[in-house]
């Protein structure tokens, strides 16, 4: 009988890693928009004589398991085999994870099976596909951590209080933040528990008492954050970017479980499971009670979506809330719908296949210029678009980091502006060319643009200004680049931006979209 619950166990495994993690074997270069930009830090750090703008960081915090694993496994494997090899990891991580979880707060095997019957979208979710990879990591951790807590409030042991603390660890090390929120369901336990003193003091012993040595750890991470230094060697730009309720209610889907594209719609019968698990929401779930529920929903409504140089902060809620649904999903359903379940997961991965084929495509098209930029060029990048066949990433934002491990250039974009990353820079750089400046830059310029355009139906006073406006913003602009850049990288710019391009950058390479320039004697 236990031979047989582990191949159950086993086929759901290996059914939603199937799902998901073929189509890594259909690149070299994987798609995920943060990851050339961390794939240029290691690089950096590998070459400290190339680049003396930016000094190591250490990588004894929290947010650091892909550049510990990049810096080290990198080398004999090459940083792009090692960053799949991570990704092959995380993705085995959720599918190894995810129906445990379920089975073990649930005691139910048919619950287990019926909540993985909607989670294959979630093993390959939005985090990875952002290339936010240690969160991706930390989202599993932090579960195993919430059946370890579980499985201490039955049956208390040393060797799972042990458990305990090391899964903690390497929870705060992928990322302090999953680890928080396990944290939060694990003291909204323990008050739910306060009228069984027994209960609530077993809880304080053998669950809180492990934590608190990655409490301090947090505590740490907390403070070095908060304290950080205002300005332009942060970027942090104090945004507090509040979303409307709608889009919050889209990013229920959106920033987990849908693939890049429409071409991965079929992601969304998943809903189903959820509003499945809404309507039997006065079910008992271990960590994931109704109040912990209504805190969990409150918390994602009134979290900022930015704060500070933290972005998709309130996102991160989500897959909770999705764990708290699928914990109360039925023990069966009805045939038809099992079947077409299984069918919309076979589209979706079907789809995700053709994604990664696209992307790729995109990716050589942004890198064919790689003969035309010289050997440590200080390279300029600015896109105009950031994506094409993405639509839920922008998997061309940091595509110049392919440039930076191809040929030493310049990486005026590169996360090094918090003390939370492995490299920073060394000085602040000039504020015009801060990474969250230069990357918005572009897109400024192309809004200015359309309102210039919507501008003609106005009079000829306003129509001029804007033009000027538009001329003297892009004038000063190159002004300064030009004493920094000696290449500059155009990504599908417009016919006014090439026209607004200086006499002293002049064109050395086209081909589609992309251009380069180069500052002229």
């Amino acid at each position: 009988m236990k031979d047989d619950s582990q191949r159950w166990i086993w086929a759901l495994t290996g059914a939603l890693f199937v799902i998901s993690a073929w189509p890594l074997a259909l690149v070299q270069v994987l798609p995920f928009q943060d990851l050339p930009n961390h794939l240029a830090s290691i690089h950096i750090l590998w070459h400290p004589e190339k680049y003396p703008e930016f000094v190591a960081n250490g990588f004894f915090k929290t947010n650091t398991a892909l550049f510990a694993w990049l810096y080290v496994v990198g080398k004999p494997l090459g940083l792009h085999l090692a960053a799949k090899l991570f990704a092959l990891g995380v993705l085995f991580l959720n599918a190894f994870t995810y129906p445990r979880f379920v089975l073990a707060l649930t005691g139910s095997r048919g619950k287990a099976t019926v909540a993985t019957l909607f989670m294959w979208p979630m093993v390959h979710n939005w985090w990875v596909s952002m290339g936010m990879l240690d969160y991706a990591l930390g989202l599993p951790l932090s579960l195993w951590l919430l059946v370890l807590a579980n499985r201490q409030l039955r049956a208390p042991s040393v060797q799972n209080a042990l458990m305990i603390v090391g899964v903690s660890f390497v929870c705060w090390y992928a990322h302090t933040f999953a680890l928080l929120v396990a944290g939060l369901l694990i003291a909204i336990e323990a008050t739910r528990l306060r009228e069984h003193k027994a209960h609530f003091w077993r809880h304080v012993r053998w669950i809180a008492l492990p934590l608190v040595p990655v409490a301090g750890l947090i505590v740490v991470s907390i403070v070095a954050h908060l304290t950080e230094p205002q300005g332009e060697m942060t970027g942090n730009t104090e945004l507090r970017r509040m979303l409307p309720t709608w889009e919050l209610v889209y990013h229920l889907w959106a920033e987990w479980c849908c693939g890049f594209s429409w071409r991965t719609l079929s992601s969304f019968v998943v809903v189903i499971g959820g509003v499945w698990g809404l309507l039997r929401s006065r079910q008992p779930a271990p960590f994931f009670s109704g109040r912990a529920m209504i805190l969990l929903g409150v918390v994602y409504l009134l979290t900022p979506y930015s704060l500070t140089n933290w972005f998709h902060v309130s996102s991160r809620f989500i897959p909770y809330l999705w764990f708290g649904l699928l914990l109360r999903v039925p023990e069966r359903v009805p045939t038809w719908l099992g079947r077409a379940v299984a069918a919309c997961a076979v589209l979706y991965s079907v789809g995700l296949g053709l994604e990664y084929r696209g992307m790729d495509r995109e990716r050589r098209d942004f890198m064919a210029a790689i003969d035309a930029v010289p050997e440590g060029s200080d390279l300029l990048p600015l896109l105009f678009k950031r994506k094409d066949l993405s639509e839920h990433t922008q998997n061309l934002l940091h595509a110049w980091g392919y440039y930076v491990m191809a040929k030493d250039t310049s990486a005026p974009l590169l996360f090094a502006h918090s003390r939370a990353f492995p490299v920073m820079y060394r000085t602040a750089p000039p504020p015009r060319f801060n990474h969250l400046v230069l990357e918005a830059f572009p897109v400024h310029m192309r809004t200015l643009r359309a309102f210039c355009e919507r501008s003609r139906e106005n009079s000829q006073v306003v129509r001029d200004h804007c033009e000027a406006e538009y001329a003297e913003t892009f004038r000063e602009f190159w002004d300064d680049a030009r004493g920094r850049f000696d290449h500059v990288l155009l990504w599908d710019p417009t016919d006014v931006v090439l026209q607004n391009v200086p006499p002293y950058y002049a064109p050395t390479f086209h081909q589609g979209k992309l251009w380069i320039y180069a500052r002229t004697p």
